[in-house]
């Protein structure tokens, strides 16, 4: 399996974000959004991390769940990741 760790002088991935996703992270309640960056921050250290899955054939296009009730889907690149899109579901509202 090729090394995806980011250089040794930036040992984790700077994280962006799409606008889309930016304003669903921008619309979440303080303390889910909180849960956000944490969970980022450790996906930073390591975004291809074994609770995350590859978004179709590319390795590089994934998805992770973040956080209880936080999925995320990001592209990786460069030393940089960019969420692409954030969902945030509302554990309050099942059909069963």
């Amino acid at each position: 399996m090729p090394d995806h760790s980011a250089s040794p002088d930036f040992p984790d991935f700077r994280v962006s974000f799409t606008v889309e996703a930016a304003e669903s992270a921008d619309r979440m309640a303080p303390h889910r959004r909180e849960l956000l960056d944490r969970g980022l921050a450790n996906l930073a250290r390591d975004p291809y991390h074994k609770a995350s899955a590859p978004v179709g054939t590319h390795e590089d296009n994934r998805k992770a769940q973040v956080a209880p009730g936080i999925l995320i889907e990001y592209l990786i690149g460069h030393g940089l990741m960019v969420v692409a899109v954030v969902t945030v579901f509302d554990e309050d509202l099942f059909l069963v």
